[in-house]
């Protein structure tokens, strides 16, 4: 099972280069992906910015986007709990005693997938690597 952060589920949304390959891949495997609730978060910051800037219609493509997502993975959404809260704290904390600083973001990503024992599919291994998750990064390579 796979937890798709969203500089990977983006690959999809309108006005993105296209990644044909990857899109695929993820169609086929579709039920074995997940999303978190942060995805959700950073995709309506986008919208929010888009619609501050007059960017008008890439807001209504992405929001009209964001919709089908919530759709595809209504029951593979995962939410940031108790349990994921306290995953969150250790992963911070080990990530401060290594000299890095990921974002809350990908904190919450990472304690998601721990919790779950996901892999976290994902362009930015940078941060993800010293949290101590499985992280792939699909557009290297593609998981088998």
């Amino acid at each position: 099972m796979y937890l798709v952060d969203t500089n990977v589920i983006s690959a999809g949304a309108p006005m993105k280069t296209a990644h044909p390959q990857l899109v695929r891949w993820m169609e086929v495997r579709s039920e074995a992906l997940y999303l978190s609730v942060v995805t959700v978060a950073e995709i309506e910051a986008g919208i929010a910015k888009a619609r501050r800037d007059r960017a008008t219609r890439k807001a209504v493509d992405l929001s009209a986007w964001l919709e089908t997502l919530l759709h595809l993975y209504a029951d593979r959404i995962l939410i940031f709990d108790i349990a994921v809260a306290h995953i969150a704290g250790r992963l911070s904390d080990l990530a401060r005693g290594q000299g890095r600083a990921p974002g809350f973001a990908d904190i919450v990503i990472a304690a998601t997938a721990a919790h779950r024992r996901f892999t976290v599919l994902t362009r930015n291994l940078r941060d993800f690597r010293p949290l101590g998750v499985p992280a792939v990064d699909p557009f290297a390579a593609l998981p088998r």
